[in-house]
């Protein structure tokens, strides 16, 4: 007998040769399917900004299916959740918060997200944050300023309880510090229209003659 598999269990080495094998295949289809999911979430949201409801809800739909599908691989390989699968679910988690604060004016539940865990979901909704600054941007094209406090008021409080969270550093606490930095560009787009409010508000006195003439520039009865 050949002094080497007395060394090596071949059966046993073979039994790993195949489950890398596996692994590996596995992982290559959930990349691909996770590039898909991605892709439908980013649409979702670029469907939402546009008003075009029945379109993000088609696209969520799909990428729900396909999440779906892929349950028992995740089952099976636990470890590939971490990487594109987390990114493609934190993506569908900022749709969805998108979606259900332009309907209900509210935050998303961790429990309305079934998908997701924890941390996708945290990672989920402060990405949304920056969505609903885009948000608030076109709101205040419109002169929607108590739509833009809205929006500013939500981000405020999600900051609020963020601080009882201990992020770690990492990619948690790069869209945490991006939260804050939100929130003081809609309270800029507050001051800025507050600004504009007060010039119009004191051009509209100046032409309706209801402010107050100089002593200088009243004309004299006897004329000049």
């Amino acid at each position: 007998m050949d002094e080497s598999n007395k060394l090596i269990d071949e059966n046993d080495w073979s039994n790993i040769t195949q489950q890398m094998s596996d692994y590996d295949e596995k992982r290559e289809i959930m990349i691909k399917q996770c590039r898909d999911m991605q892709k439908l979430a980013k649409h979702a949201i670029f469907s939402l900004h546009r008003k075009d409801d029945e379109q993000a809800k088609e696209q969520l739909t799909k990428f729900e299916d396909i999440a779906t599908s892929l349950s028992s691989m995740l089952e099976q390989y636990p470890s590939l959740r971490s990487g594109s699968y987390a990114n493609a679910i934190e993506e569908y988690c900022e749709a969805v918060a998108l979606r259900v604060y332009l309907e209900e004016g509210r935050l998303v539940t961790c429990s309305e997200i079934p998908l997701a865990e924890v941390e996708e979901f945290i990672g989920g909704v402060l990405d949304f944050s920056g969505e609903l600054g885009r948000h608030a941007v076109i709101l205040a094209t419109h002169r929607d300023e108590k739509g833009v406090r809205r929006c500013r008021d939500l981000c405020d409080a999600l900051l609020g309880k963020c601080l009882l969270v201990n992020f770690r550093n990492g990619a948690l606490r790069k869209k945490y510090d991006a939260l804050k930095y939100t929130i003081r560009k809609m309270e800029n787009l507050l001051y800025e229209y507050s600004l504009a409010e007060a010039m119009g508000f004191k051009k509209e006195l100046a032409t309706s003659g209801d402010v107050d003439m100089p002593v200088e520039d009243v004309p004299s009865a006897g004329g000049p």
